[in-house]
């Protein structure tokens, strides 16, 4: 099965993100979901392992330029969000009809998550629930970021008094020991 859709959402009432990975056979006649809940603490644990993890992918991807690699993801993002943008696929709703659910139908918890990252490979991103069941999900440079712009907006909308910035959005400041 492939990776069909993603959505997250703020849930208020628990105030948690609940990402709902939808999953669907090539002709789309099988549709299974994933539902995750991820804390505040969790999404700040999560995020800036995908960070580190997408920046290990470029250097790998394109050594010649990995000492510019978080430039490198920030251009990276920033296409590929106006791309889906353009193409409207973040005014997709999330389709119904869901067959199954691998894991069951109450959304979990991650208790780990790990990133697989190689040069000419999609980025992976393993996770593992309670009772030690696992799974893994594969992306695509344009898909990962659009993911990333997700869980962006989500954590805007939760107002947990932190931003989830790229690479190479904000310009790094020098440590206050330092004299210029």
């Amino acid at each position: 099965m492939d990776l069909h859709q993603i959505q997250i959402t703020y849930l208020p009432e628990q105030d948690r993100l609940l990402l709902k990975l939808s999953f669907a056979e090539k002709d789309k006649t099988m549709r299974q979901e994933i539902d995750l809940l991820f804390t505040r603490r969790t999404t700040m644990k999560f995020w800036p392992g995908l960070l580190e993890a997408m920046g290990k992918q470029v250097k790998m991807s394109k050594p010649s330029a990995a000492h510019a690699s978080s430039e490198l993801v920030q251009m990276e993002h920033e296409a590929s969000v106006a791309e889906m943008k353009d193409s409207g696929h973040f005014d997709t709703p999330l389709e119904g009809d869901v067959q199954g659910w691998p894991l069951g139908k109450e959304a979990m918890l991650p208790e780990n998550i790990q990133f697989h990252v190689h040069a000419k490979l999609p980025f992976r991103m393993e996770f593992t629930v309670a009772g030690g069941k696992n799974f893994e999900i594969a992306m695509g440079k344009r898909l990962l970021h659009g993911f990333c712009k997700l869980f962006q907006d989500a954590v805007e909308k939760a107002d947990w008094g932190f931003t989830l910035e790229m690479l190479g959005s904000a310009p790094e400041m020098p440590p206050a020991n330092m004299l210029n």
